[in-house]
């Protein structure tokens, strides 16, 4: 598994419950009639400068 993407919490507008997803790519992925109420980006990118290699750690700082 490459581990790179989006993990997204989710609110649904028609039932309120609260879902998480896994987005692998830019484009693709996202729930429908859904609204984001916390987005974690797992690209390199995000923690490349401040974490390096470390990504437990930027993960770990989120939370």
């Amino acid at each position: 598994m490459r581990g790179i993407g989006w993990a997204i919490l989710y609110r649904d507008n028609i039932t309120g419950n609260l879902v998480n997803q896994w987005i692998n790519e830019h484009e693709t992925g996202h729930l429908a009639g859904c609204i984001s109420l916390l987005v974690l980006d797992v690209f390199e990118h995000a923690f490349m400068i401040d974490y390096g290699l470390k990504r437990g750690d930027y993960i770990g700082a989120f939370f």
